[in-house]
């Protein structure tokens, strides 16, 4: 697999959408501001941009500011093979065995993609049900895919603690019902992704988490 040449290709796609976009608001008359915006009451908007300060009146506002990757403190041991999902579309190998934790859609896409490039990998989703929130008809046929795709699931489980070691990464999990438990996995990437956590350009980030590990 040349990796370098698959991120070029990833990299190529993301200018297009991104491309696309710009080109379209500006075919539709829509004015980008680019800058940090505080709402000063309720129709007035301060943003503070590299040519200064601008103020935009407004009668109703829509808040669709994307996300940002958030490492939750328990795994955030200053590895860099512990990863957000950002870091994990940049790695330069495929790791050996890769632990995913949290089924939510960036963990069952990370994990898919990373099963299929060779990965041996390992979910544990705290919920009772992968993709939660999503339908029913929907998420089904991702987890059969996944089943058959990944090492192993492990659903009602929580990660509870980690730690690697050389090449080496320990993890202690508790599953619904079940006293913790702790195990090693040798391999050349023990990482963990983050789920993106939504957040507000106007405040500080509020996070609504997943992650993934391995």
């Amino acid at each position: 697999m040349d990796l370098p040449k698959l991120r070029a290709w990833k990299e190529s796609i993301l200018e297009k959408l991104a491309g696309g976009v710009s080109f379209l608001a500006q075919k539709r008359g829509v004015q980008v501001i680019k800058g940090r915006g505080y709402f000063e009451d309720s129709q007035t908007l301060r943003v503070e941009t590299e040519q200064g300060q601008q103020f935009i009146q407004f009668e109703k506002a829509i808040l669709a500011v994307g996300s940002l990757a958030a490492m939750p403190k328990v795994f955030d041991l200053g590895n860099p093979r512990i990863m957000t999902s950002t870091e994990a579309l940049e790695i330069e190998d495929i790791p050996e065995n890769l632990l995913v934790v949290g089924g939510g859609y960036i963990g069952m896409e990370m994990g898919t993609v990373y099963a299929a490039l060779g990965s041996k990998t390992v979910l544990v989703e705290a919920l009772d049900n992968i993709l939660a929130g999503a339908d029913p008809d929907l998420a089904r046929p991702v987890a059969v895919n996944a089943k058959k795709m990944f090492k192993e699931i492990r659903l009602k489980a929580k990660v509870t603690k980690m730690a690697t070691a050389g090449s080496k990464s320990k993890w202690r999990w508790n599953a619904a019902g079940k006293s913790s438990k702790n195990f090693t996995t040798a391999c050349s990437w023990p990482w963990a992704a983050c789920r993106t956590a939504r957040t507000s350009a106007w405040k500080t980030p509020r996070l609504s988490w997943m992650k993934k590990a391995s």
